[in-house]
């Protein structure tokens, strides 16, 4: 063989090597309207049966940049899952190229830590809002029931900024991000209950927290419960998965219940009264249950709600008292012989740039909208 064609065939090789490894795949928006930042989820299998867990770049077709995102969610040793977001237009459809031996060099736009500022206060965050949780810390007189508090950014100051807010005073007006909901004993965003008032873990039980991913698309936390007891004296286990993703203000929350002693009532979950709300929001019908309104001491205005797949719906309900909460109650859908739930709790500040309580109720209704319309992908 010549040198000349030595080199042609080692180009050729390569270019095969190198176009082995991108993998083309289709993106579709089912709905008539456009989705920025839409979430794009496939089985890990569509990129290759040995894919392994990491983050990759790609491009689409119209020329975007797009970080995706491969996880081993059930920590397995094996990729099960990847995600990206990008922009569609409505009723879109994109080519995506994932170069598989390229990773991804962009910006990280979402965070999880399993303690943060306190022992076992886990936070999640994306670029543009950050939330923590009360399950396994929680102040002294304070009901640690899985109630989520919310921390919003202005459009300036949109970015992870976890570490930035360590030794902030977030209660107070600040520019990384503000403590926009006063949680107090209540359900914050996002309490369960189990029959009439939340499930809370007894002197056997116990919440235990591990990563499910950690950006630069998504980040999860799953928290495992033993001993979740209720006030009727019902006992239960629970898994529980809390994802956020980047571009957006809202946690998917997965709840799998596992029944020790039974108890009467259904599942539900609430969000925060606030007194004189600006806006209200129950409908069954779009899977909506929301509120937005003035709460004392908090700089701008909290938006609060739960989103839900409308044929779960079984009644709304009201908890005073400590739990001070509006509720909507659900029904299961059966995995593997456990009772499964789902849902989207929002948080919306008024200062964030994203809805105002003039606009909450058409924002909610769009994201349930996007909740049980997802973005079609395919090889």
């Amino acid at each position: 063989m010549t040198r000349t064609a030595c080199v042609l065939a080692c180009i050729v090789a390569l270019a095969t090597t190198a176009w082995a490894e991108t993998i083309t795949l289709t993106v579709t928006n089912p709905l008539d309207r456009a989705r920025p930042d839409a979430i794009c989820v496939g089985p890990a299998s569509l990129l290759g049966a040995d894919v392994e867990p990491g983050a990759y770049a790609g491009a689409s077709s119209d020329g975007q940049k797009v970080a995706v995102q491969v996880d081993d969610l059930d920590a397995n040793g094996a990729a099960d899952e990847f995600v990206m977001v990008l922009n569609l237009g409505a009723n879109e459809a994109l080519l995506v190229w994932v170069d598989l031996a390229k990773p991804w060099e962009g910006p990280d736009r979402a965070d999880v830590r399993l303690s943060w500022r306190y022992e076992g206060y886990a936070a999640l965050e994306t670029d543009v809002m950050a939330a923590g949780l009360y399950g396994i810390y929680a102040p002294a007189n304070f009901a640690a029931s899985l109630q989520w508090d919310l921390y919003g950014k202005r459009p300036e100051a949109r970015g992870l900024s976890l570490d930035a807010l360590e030794s902030v005073n977030y209660h107070e007006d600040n520019p990384i991000a503000v403590d926009y909901l006063l949680v107090g004993n209540s359900v914050g965003l996002g309490g369960p209950t189990i029959g009439r008032g939340r499930p809370l873990v007894g002197e056997n039980g116990d919440y235990t927290y591990r990563e499910l991913c950690n950006g630069p698309v998504r980040a999860g936390l799953e928290v495992r419960v033993t001993g979740w007891g209720t006030p009727a004296g019902g006992l239960y286990d629970a898994k529980i998965n809390y994802l956020v993703y980047a571009g957006h203000d809202f946690i998917d929350a997965g709840f799998t219940l596992t029944e020790r002693k039974p108890c009467t009532g259904r599942f539900g979950l609430g969000v925060r009264r606030i007194p004189h709300p600006d806006m209200f929001l129950g409908d069954d019908a779009a899977g909506v249950l929301a509120v937005m309104g003035q709460q004392e001491g908090i700089v701008g205005k909290t938006g609060l709600a739960v989103l839900f797949e409308p044929e779960r719906f079984v009644r709304w309900g009201v908890e005073s008292d400590e739990t001070d909460a509006y509720m909507v109650y659900l029904s299961p859908v059966e995995s593997d012989g456990k009772d499964a739930y789902r849902a989207r709790l929002a948080g919306v500040w008024s200062e964030a740039g994203i809805a105002t309580d003039e606009a909450m109720g058409e924002h909610v209704r769009d994201l349930v909208l996007r909740l049980n319309a997802p973005v079609e992908v395919a090889k």
